[in-house]
C-alpha cells in the first residue's frame, strides 16, 4: 500500500492509502476501504465513498481530509501505484537482473583465470554455467472457474485427454490423467513461461489449462496453460448459436451460442458458456456441418461435458449422448443429418421448440421419439369434450391436415391452443349427433 498521507479521526491520526486492484484503486484509511477511483469512468474525480459503510460513521469534516490528502497528492501520483502483483514482477526482473549481472561477473573471473591457465600451459578447466530457475505454476495461482475429467468421454472412441493428446496439446502421464481447468482470460497474467515472463490471455472471455497430477512446492497441483487458439468462424460471434445437448435428462435439447469457443484440431472445438445459475458449463463439438438445405456449414454441435462442480447433476456420456459423437461415420455428414433433424423442430423464427430432446437430433429418424403430431393428438385427447365426441384416428386426420397448413408464424404452444379451440367448436356443433 502506498501511503498518501495522515488523517485526524477522533483524535488519532490514522495513515491514508491507496492500493491497486486490477484497474480499480482503493483508498485505505487505517485498515478500512473508504472509496475507490476508478480512472476509466470518474476522470477527476478522484475519490467515491463506499457506500454504506464508513460514508455513514465519517464525519463530513473527516470526509473533506480524506478529499484534501488525496487532491494534494494527486491522480498522477496516485495512478503510479503498483498492484501486489506488479510488484512481484518487479522485484523478480530486479532479482533476475542480479542474478544476470553476477553471472556476467563470475564468467569474466572464470574467463580470466582460464587466460592465465593457458599461459602457464594448464589444462583449461570448462566454465561453470549458472542452474536456470524452474518456474512453477499452480492452482494456488489462478482461481479454476471449472475442471473437466481427461478421462471424461468425449465421442465414442476418445476421451478428452485422448483428444488432446492426439492434437499435440497435452504430454507425458502427468498431464494425461489430470484435470482441462477453465479460466478467465485474465487469470494467464498470474502464470510465467518457463523463462519467467508474464503470460497474456487472448481477446476471449475464457481460457484453457491443464491440471496435471504432480504437485508445487505450495503442495497444490502444477498447471500449465493450453494454448488453444480462438474459433474465428464462430467463437468471436456471440449471435453465433448452434444446437446444445446437455448431459442432464431432465433439461432438454437448445439452441445457443457460447462465451468462447477454442479450436482443439481441424474443425473439433470446445465451447465453454455461462449456465442457468452462473456456472461455467463446457461442450465438445467433433467437426461441423457442411452446409445442407437450409444449413450454413460451419455450425458445431455441442455436447456438455461431465465437469467437477456443475450447478446441475449430470451423467455422463450415456448412449443417446454417444450418438452424436460416432467417429467410425463420416463426421461432417453425421452432424449435418443432426441439424437437419433439429431444424425440423424450428418454427419461422428460427426457435427451437422447448421440449426438444437428444433423440431428435441425433442424426437417426428412428430414435426420434418426440413428434408434434403426436404431442398435439395425445393433448387434445385428454379434452372430455373433444374425447367424448372423436375417435382418436379421427383426431389425428385433423391435426396432421392442420399441421400441414399451419401458420408457421405461430408456436406450437398457439398452434395447438387454436386447434383445439376450433375442434371443441366442432365438438358443440355435433352435441346430440353422437348419440346425445
Amino acid at each position: 500500500m502506498k501511503v498518501l498521507g495522515s488523517v485526524n479521526v477522533n483524535g488519532e491520526n490514522k495513515q491514508l492509502g491507496v492500493e491497486k486492484d486490477g484497474e480499480l484503486y482503493k483508498y485505505i484509511l487505517g485498515s478500512e476501504v473508504v472509496g475507490v477511483f476508478d480512472p476509466n469512468i470518474m476522470a477527476d474525480t478522484l475519490i467515491v465513498f463506499r457506500e454504506n459503510t464508513l460514508e455513514n460513521e465519517l464525519s463530513g469534516q473527516i470526509r473533506d481530509e480524506i478529499t484534501q490528502v488525496i487532491e494534494t497528492a494527486g491522480k498522477e501520483e496516485i495512478m503510479k501505484t503498483e498492484s501486489q502483483k506488479e510488484q512481484e514482477e518487479n522485484v523478480y526482473d530486479r532479482q533476475m537482473g542480479y542474478q544476470k549481472t553476477i553471472g556476467t561477473e563470475e564468467k569474466d573471473k572464470k574467463s580470466e583465470k582460464v587466460d592465465a591457465s593457458q599461459k602457464k600451459g594448464r589444462k583449461q578447466e570448462e566454465p561453470i554455467r549458472g542452474r536456470k530457475q524452474k518456474v512453477e505454476n499452480t492452482t494456488g495461482d489462478i482461481q479454476i472457474k471449472q475442471e473437466v475429467a481427461m478421462d471424461t468421454m468425449a465421442t465414442d472412441m476418445d476421451s478428452i485427454g485422448e483428444k488432446l493428446e492426439k492434437a499435440g496439446v497435452i504430454k507425458g502421464a502427468d498431464e494425461k490423467n489430470g484435470k482441462l481447468g477453465i479460466v478467465e482470460s485474465d487469470e494467464l497474467d498470474n502464470l510465467r513461461d518457463e523463462n519467467g515472463k508474464r503470460l497474456e490471455g487472448h481477446s476471449s472471455r475464457y481460457e484453457a489449462v491443464v491440471i496435471t497430477n504432480k504437485t508445487g512446492k505450495d503442495g497444490k497441483p502444477i498447471v500449465r496453460a493450453l494454448d488453444l487458439e480462438n474459433d474465428t468462424q464462430e467463437g468471436t460471434n456471440p449471435e453465433e448459436q448452434n444446437y446444445q445437448v446437455r448431459q442432464n435428462k431432465n433439461q432438454p435439447a437448445k439452441k445457443g451460442d457460447v462465451l468462447t469457443r477454442l479450436r482443439v484440431q481441424g474443425q473439433e472445438t470446445i465451447g465453454i458458456e455461462k449456465g442457468q445459475y452462473g456456472e461455467v458449463e463446457v461442450y465438445h463439438s467433433a467437426n461441423k456441418t457442411i452446409g445442407g438445405n437450409g444449413i450454413e456449414g460451419n455450425k458445431s454441435l455441442d455436447k456438455q461435458l461431465e465437469t467437477s462442480h456443475s450447478k446441475n447433476p449430470v451423467e455422463g456420456m450415456d448412449e443417446q449422448t454417444q450418438k452424436l459423437s460416432q467417429e467410425y461415420q463420416d463426421g461432417y455428414r453425421s452432424v449435418e443429418a443432426s441439424y437437419q433433424e433439429a431444424k425440423q423442430h424450428e418454427n419461422a423464427q428460427e426457435e427451437p421448440c422447448e421440449e426438444m430432446r437428444q433423440e431428435d437430433m441425433d442424426g437417426n429418424p428412428n430414435t426420434s421419439n418426440h413428434n408434434h403430431v403426436d404431442d398435439t393428438v395425445e393433448k387434445l385427447m385428454q379434452n372430455g369434450e373433444i374425447a367424448d365426441k372423436f375417435t382418436e384416428n379421427e383426431v389425428r386426420e385433423m391435426v396432421e391436415r392442420a399441421w400441414e397448413n399451419r401458420d408457421e408464424d405461430k408456436t406450437l404452444e398457439e398452434f395447438q391452443e387454436d386447434l383445439e379451440e376450433d375442434i371443441e367448436a366442432d365438438a358443440e356443433n355435433m352435441r346430440g349427433e353422437r348419440g346425445m
